[in-house]
């Protein structure tokens, strides 16, 4: 029996397509945040090799939670402004610091 998206021996056709578009998103996520980093709007302790493990949690997210084809959309749109809007209401005044858990 043939799958989908595999050759008569059971081999993907284009085994090598996943990792190109991989790295094609590693590397423009890469960049992009080197420029966040230099106007000094990203948190310091993030990477590179971050992004892609964060958007798939997104898109894993989404796709366990999110309904409806249509559904799906929305879900990702506030799953992405939640990841990079952080979950507080208002962004912290410069200079604060974190409260501790004991108040």
């Amino acid at each position: 029996m043939r799958l989908s998206g595999q050759a008569d021996g059971g081999t993907p056709t284009r085994p090598w397509r996943h990792w190109e578009l991989k790295e094609s998103v590693a590397s423009a996520g890469a960049t992009l945040l080197a420029r966040a980093r230099e106007a000094e709007v990203v948190r310091p302790d993030l990477a590179a090799a971050d992004l892609v493990p964060l958007m798939c949690g997104i898109a894993h997210a989404v796709s366990v939670h999110g309904g409806s084809p249509a559904d799906r959309v929305d879900t990702a749109h506030r799953y992405l402004a939640a990841l990079l809007e952080g979950l507080r209401t208002t962004p912290p005044s410069a200079g604060a610091t974190r409260p501790t858990p004991s108040g």
